[in-house]
């Protein structure tokens, strides 16, 4: 039976508790959370237990792992080794990989920016290995990383980093801006899917945008994909934690959720 999840991340700066409410008053059956080291794994695994929430996965905290800097580059390796142990502590199977959030441009030397990417990813992936965890890659948009923006893209790192323990995150936004047809990158990038997250077009509640999310799942179905659907969406407007047209952000969110939940499911019926 396939879980269905949502991104803690997207219920905004509100406490863990009520992110684990709202996410049962949608009827997931798990969550993505949030890696932020400061919270004790042991307690977060509790509470989520208490409200059965399965863990599905982990969005990291925006570090850059292809920088020039030596510097800083090695801080955003480390962030993720010591994320590792927190994920083990946690009993989470799987954690998400991606570059920075905003950094658009590299450093001049897309030869050199690569090598960076692939050092860092090899560091992570090496040891998620040793503690048997997944990794998955996940594949941004121009606007928001200028590298790995194609499923393509994806897999060429996957070849270059050489791990059995790393895999694609696709997401349906991402690939509405940078894929000329999600359904094929979705079937080429094949047993290499190690998460897929939905949303629109425009990031809003499936049916809001023009993505063809259906034809989508149908591809999960062709390529055996049997992990999660997490879905990651964010209210209308040009800020997600408030509301345009009125009304409380929290509530557009949690109907868009409850909503899309629905539909997925109805296409993901063989």
């Amino acid at each position: 039976m396939r879980d269905y999840g949502v991104c803690l991340w997207s219920f905004g700066d509100i406490p863990i508790e009520k992110k684990c409410q709202l996410a049962n008053e949608i009827g997931v059956t798990g969550v993505e959370v949030d890696g932020d080291l400061t919270q004790n794994p042991v307690e977060l695994a509790r509470l989520l237990k208490q409200h059965q929430l399965k863990i599905l996965s982990v969005t990291p905290n925006n570090v850059d792992i292809a920088s020039s800097d030596e510097k800083i580059r090695q801080q955003a390796e480390n962030y993720f080794l010591e994320l590792l142990d927190w994920a083990f502590e946690l009993g989470v199977p799987k954690i998400c990989l991606h570059g920075e959030v905003g950094k658009i441009r590299g450093c001049g030397d897309r030869a050199r920016d690569w090598e960076q990417l692939v050092k860092s990813t090899k560091a992570v992936t090496e040891k998620a290995e040793k503690m048997g965890i997944v990794v998955v890659f996940e594949v941004l948009n121009r606007y928001e990383n200028h590298q790995i923006v194609t499923g393509e893209e994806a897999l060429r790192l996957i070849r270059d980093v050489d791990s059995h323990s790393l895999f694609v995150l696709l997401d349906a936004y991402h690939m509405n801006i940078e894929e000329t047809n999600p359904v094929a990158t979705l079937e080429k990038v094949g047993n290499q899917l190690g998460m897929y997250h939905v949303a629109d077009s425009n990031r809003q509640a499936v049916g809001n945008g023009h993505a063809d999310i259906k034809a989508q799942i149908r591809a999960l179905h062709k390529v055996d994909y049997t992990g999660p659907i997490i879905m990651e969406m964010v209210a209308e407007g040009p800020d997600p934690f408030t509301a345009e047209k009125g009304g409380n952000y929290l509530e557009v969110l949690t109907n868009y959720y409850r909503d899309s939940l629905k539909q997925i499911k109805i296409g993901d019926e063989k």
